[in-house]
Formats: structure tokens, C-alpha cells, sequence
């Protein structure tokens, strides 16, 4: 019985040497590929965004000129892509009240003062401020979204786009145009398609929206 025991703890214990030694490997490899892909991503990802970035600082105004920048009811405050929009855009709009309203998956919609909304987002971030060619359809928006904004109950990426109770940021915004003066800040016609998603990006495309100016934080 003891040769038995004995026999039983040195194969356990060549066991758990030879396990001890593939970890150690596995270490090893796993250090290489982490060191090699963080690599790769400072040079092919990171640089190039740095490089953008300050670019974009050299072409773009500072912050404190959106403060300063009067706003009028209907603009559109979008952020591109970004760390802290989850790398997917976030847009507002201004209400008659100057307040931004924007939904959010925190709110699930905000009606922030100006202020305020900028702060939701980090350093570096860059701001691109949108204003209707037709005043009077900017003014309507902007009523609308006061009028309707509490009827947003969920945050949902719905392609239903006659529903206000489930809605995202861009989508709430290309209503607030669409229902109240037809405008289709999409570019699609919407009598033949009612679903599908209204990324932010397809808003900052639209033909019917004048640039007001770029700004970073």
C-alpha cells in the first residue's frame, strides 16, 4: 500500500510539473501576442488616429467658440465616433428653449442645458454643429421634440421609424424633421420605407443640413 501511495504522488507531481511547464509556455506565447498586437495597434490604429486628431485641432475651433456660437432652435450638435459615444456618434438637437435634447442609453432621453451636454464627453472629442437651409423647419423640430421627448420610454435601435416610445439619438432627430415638415434628412423615401436605422452618420451626410462650424474639446 505504501509503494502504491508512493508511486501515485510522484505521477501526480510529474503531472503537475508537466502542466506547470505548458502554463509557463502559454505564458510566454500569451506575452508575445499581447506585445505584438499592442504593437501593431499603436502603429496601424492609434497613430493614425493621434495624427487625424491633430489635424483636426489645427482645422477645427476650440470648444469655448461652440459656447460662444448663438445657437437657434433645430441645430444639430453631432460627436463622431469616439471613445466616449461608444464608437458609434451621438447627435442632440436644440430645443426652443436652447436646451440640447438627446436620447441616451442612461436617460432615455436628457434635455441638457449646453454646458452640461458637452461635458458628457472626453478630451479630444470633436463637435460638428448642423442648421437646416429652411429656417422655419428648424423651428418646428424644435417644438416637436419639447412637445414629444417624454414620450421616449426605452432606448431601442428599432427600425421601426413611426415609433417614438422606442428611439436612439439620430432617429428621434430625423422624426422631429420628418413629422413635423417632411423633411428627410435621410434621403430616402420614407412613404415607401418605414423601417431601418438612421445612424448618425446618415444625418451628418444630408444635403438639406448646412455645416455651422467644427469644434473640438
Amino acid at each position: 500500500m505504501k509503494k502504491s501511495s508512493s508511486s501515485g504522488q510522484q505521477n501526480s507531481t510529474f503531472i503537475q510539473r508537466l502542466l506547470q511547464r505548458v502554463n509557463i509556455k502559454r505564458v510566454k506565447w500569451s506575452e508575445v501576442y499581447l506585445a505584438t498586437a499592442g504593437a501593431l495597434h499603436r502603429l496601424l490604429v492609434e497613430g493614425r488616429r493621434k495624427r487625424a486628431a491633430v489635424k483636426r485641432q489645427q482645422q477645427d475651433m476650440p470648444l469655448s467658440e461652440l459656447k460662444s456660437l448663438k445657437l437657434e432652435p433645430g441645430d444639430i450638435v453631432y460627436t463622431p465616433s469616439s471613445e466616449s459615444t461608444y464608437y458609434a456618434g451621438h447627435m442632440g438637437i436644440i430645443g426652443l428653449d436652447g436646451k440640447v435634447y438627446h436620447v441616451h442609453p442612461y436617460g432615455p432621453v436628457f434635455a441638457d442645458t449646453l454646458d452640461w451636454y458637452l461635458t458628457r464627453f472626453y478630451e479630444g472629442d470633436r463637435f460638428i454643429v448642423f442648421r437646416s437651409k429652411l429656417h422655419q423647419v428648424g423651428d418646428r423640430a424644435a417644438e416637436w421634440v419639447q412637445e414629444h421627448y417624454k414620450q421616449v420610454k426605452f432606448y431601442r435601435l428599432q427600425t421601426n421609424l413611426l415609433s417614438v416610445e422606442r428611439n436612439y439619438c439620430s432617429k428621434f432627430i430625423y422624426q422631429a424633421y420628418k413629422f413635423t415638415s417632411g423633411l428627410d434628412l435621410w434621403g430616402r423615401k420614407f412613404a415607401k420605407l418605414k423601417q431601418g436605422f438612421i445612424y448618425p452618420f446618415r444625418i451628418e451626410r444630408s444635403s438639406d443640413l448646412d455645416v455651422l462650424g467644427t469644434f473640438y474639446k
